[in-house]
Formats: C-alpha cells, structure tokens, sequence
C-alpha cells in the first residue's frame, strides 16, 4: 500500500514538473508577443499619420484658410521655390510640395506657409520654420503691431506637413503690448483651427 502511494506521489510530482517546464517558455513568448505587438501598433499609427497628412490637398486648405479670414486675408502673392529657399531657408531637396502666400507690401507681414516635408524632413522643416519666426522677432525694426503678430505667429506639423501662420486683421489702435499680442493670437487661431480640421 506505501509503495502504490509513493508511487502515485511520484508520478504527481512528474506531471507537475513537466507543466511548470511546459509553461515557462509560453510565458516569455506571450511577453515576447505582447512588445512585438506594441511595436507594431506604434508603427501603424505613425504610417497612419503620414497617409493622413498625404491625403490632404495643401492648395485646398490655402483656400480654405483664405475664406475663413474673408477681408483680414492680407497675402497677396503666391511663395515660389526661389522665395521658400531664400527667406525660409527650405531648398527642394527638404520637401515634397508646398503651397504658401505672403504680402509684398512693406506694412504688412501676413504669410501662409503649408510644407509637405521629405520622408524624414520634418523636423528639420519645422526648426527652419521656427528660426525664420525667432529671427524676425528679434528684427530690432519691427514695428510693436509687426512685433506682436509675429510673436503671435505659430509653427504646427501634422505628421510630414508643417505649417507657418500669421494671419488675421491689423490692429494700429490698441497701444498696450499685452492687449495687442492676445488680439493677434486669437487671429492666429482662426487659421490654425482650419488647419486642424483637415487631420481630424
């Protein structure tokens, strides 16, 4: 009888061993799986957001911007190759398209830039971007409306598109540079909430 238990106990503490083998290996490739899966995930979001923003016709939001402003629009000439590379610093082998205004008159600043950057560029496109609106804001001959619409400027990407916006109606009344400067960012997010409504 001792030796029939024994021998059962055996053949129990066998089993158990070959399970806890059996298990230990499923255990690291469901860990395995699991990062391989959110690597994936990461991935397919980010190829998303590209397809997302290729989809998107820069010309069409120009216009679309164009309309939300009505009158305030104040560009009046188209950005060629020679103008994105000479005042932004944005030569061809930076980006895909891109479709942009800015005025030609001395007494206004207003420009729209929409960039599809290269695969890879977009962070190089913004920097160029931001260091054109951080020189002109440092430009000691800016007048305080110039100086505040370009400080309330703005520099947005969505995936490869980058975007430059100062934008809005012109304010030579108001005096106090905190008023002005709230007046021109609220301008500003007239076009930037155009913008957004393209990649939603």
């Amino acid at each position: 009888m001792r030796k029939s238990i024994y021998t059962v106990c055996a053949v129990i503490g066998a089993a158990l061993m070959m399970n806890l083998a059996a298990c230990s290996p499923s255990g690291n490739s469901s860990g395995t799986e699991a990062a391989e899966e959110t690597s994936g995930q990461a991935q397919t979001q980010e190829e998303t957001e590209q397809e997302d923003s290729e989809t998107v016709d820069l010309n069409e939001v120009l216009e679309e911007v164009k309309g939300a402003y009505g009158s305030d629009y104040l560009p009046d000439t188209a950005i060629d190759e020679t103008a994105l590379e000479q005042t932004f610093g944005i030569d061809s082998g930076l980006y895909q398209e891109f479709a942009g205004e800015m005025c030609t008159s001395g007494s206004h600043a207003d420009t729209f830039l929409a960039v599809r950057a290269a695969d890879g560029e977009e962070e190089t496109v913004e920097q160029l971007l931001n260091a054109y609106r951080d020189g002109q804001i440092g430009n000691a001959d800016q007048s305080p409306a110039s100086l505040a619409k370009y400080k309330a400027s703005q520099v947005v990407s969505y995936g490869n598109d980058v975007y430059f916006v100062m934008l809005g109606a012109k304010d030579d009344g108001t005096e106090d540079e905190e008023q002005l400067e709230a007046f021109y960012e609220s301008q500003t997010q007239i076009g930037l909430d155009m913008i957004e409504s393209f990649y939603e």
